[in-house]
């Protein structure tokens, strides 16, 4: 009797592995990761989410400064503050430095520098890293780099693509929110560019200097051959193993043009290829349009968002990207049409949100990305009305 209960235990485990171990195999090998990445998402129920909310270019001085002085420091963001803090983590690119030092870099022609208190408007509107890897971020020299760094830190929210030497400016920010880490990387590609040859400093920190992280080359002509490129991609790798999502901004292309160069689609591509899941582009002052690559999101350019440049329809549109990640990765995005009216951004409506719905559509089509039809997932929209995710 004990001989046929033992048998009949050993055939239901094996039975019972048959079942498991196929699914458990077929898990694990998810079609879809390349290159050490990670697979294409598949919904997991009850799996953890994080919420990120990302904008383009915050510029806070100049006439943004002038309205704040009148109007308050919350003016620039009363129309986007609640909906931006709802998301778990916010991101923007910080375009102008905040402080009171330095001086202006020689030749540059265009200085920004806002006043200390203007951080409050990012941390009343919830943003918890901004970038600094951008062509502004030197204006008054690196005094105010690190006193726009101080401040920041005093304020609770991270820099990420600048510091006190090029080790600090590459460094990653991690941030945990439901159980799940979140890694920021920056760079600009603005780096190397000096503007007198009386006093050449470039942009671009070293041992040394502080500055801010490179991306290409100036004048790139081949990505795969860019020592710089190749330093971004052992950043990316080297964090990939340290957290559950990797998401790099990145300052490039060209001012006021609906459409990236073909060195950054290729670029996009080698960071996904290398574990990126969402990059964030901005500096054109225009948006362009979005691409869903292997397993990564790619928005080229999500426009402006705080800034005072109302000389023309394109550089007072942008968008508001918000995405939802789980353990695997992308589950579900949407972009917002923004639209600015005297430095202040605010969530089209009606025909406007239709326009920059449209313009945004046919920018991302160029990339095979039809928002009428998207198989499978992540789930990527376009939404005028608020983002439902």
């Amino acid at each position: 009797m004990l001989k046929v209960v033992l048998f009949a235990v050993l055939l239901s485990l094996f039975v019972t592995g048959l079942i498991i171990l196929p699914f458990f195999f077929a898990v694990w090998e998810m079609p879809g990761a390349v290159n050490g990445t990670r697979p294409v998402f598949q919904p997991v129920t009850g799996a953890p989410r994080v919420s990120l909310a990302a904008v383009g270019d915050i510029m806070l001085s100049r006439g943004v400064g002038r309205f704040i002085a009148e109007y308050g420091v919350d003016y620039p963001v009363k129309q986007v503050a609640q909906r931006l803090s709802q998301a778990d983590v916010t991101f923007g690119n910080l375009e102008s430095p905040i402080g009171t030092g330095g001086r202006p870099l020689p030749g540059k022609g265009i200085w920004f520098r806002a006043q200390p208190e203007t951080v409050h408007a990012l941390v009343y509107s919830g943003f918890d890293v901004v970038s600094v890897a951008n062509n502004h971020a030197l204006d008054y020299d690196s005094e105010v780099l690190l006193e726009t760094l101080d401040i920041l830190q005093e304020n609770g929210i991270h820099a990420v693509g600048g510091g006190e030497n090029i080790d600090r400016a590459r460094q990653p920010v991690i941030i945990e929110r439901n159980g799940l880490k979140i890694g920021f990387l920056a760079y600009s590609e603005m780096a190397d560019i000096i503007w007198s040859f009386r006093y050449p400093r470039m942009l671009r920190a070293t041992e040394e200097q502080p500055g801010i992280a490179p991306a290409v080359s100036f004048n790139v002509r081949k990505i795969s051959e860019d020592v710089y490129v190749r330093k971004m991609l052992k950043d990316v790798r080297n964090l990939v193993p340290k957290v559950d999502l990797v998401v790099v901004s990145l300052h490039w292309g060209v001012e006021y043009r609906y459409h990236p160069e073909d060195y950054q689609r290729e670029l996009a591509h080698r960071l996904i290829d290398a574990g990126v899941d969402l990059i964030i582009g901005h500096h054109p002052h225009t948006l362009q349009g979005l691409e869903r690559y292997r397993q990564g999101l790619i928005a080229y350019s999500l426009g402006n968002f705080i800034f005072d440049q109302d000389f023309s329809q394109q550089t007072s549109e942008g968008l508001l990207l918000d995405v939802v990640f789980s353990p695997l990765g992308i589950e579900r995005a949407a972009v917002s049409p923004v639209v600015i009216d005297r430095g202040q951004p605010v969530v089209a409506q009606g025909e406007t949100a239709e326009r920059v719905k449209k313009i945004t559509a046919e920018l991302s089509a160029d990339f095979g990305l039809d928002f009428n039809r998207q198989p499978g997932i992540p789930v990527l929209a376009l939404d005028g009305e608020g983002s439902k995710i």
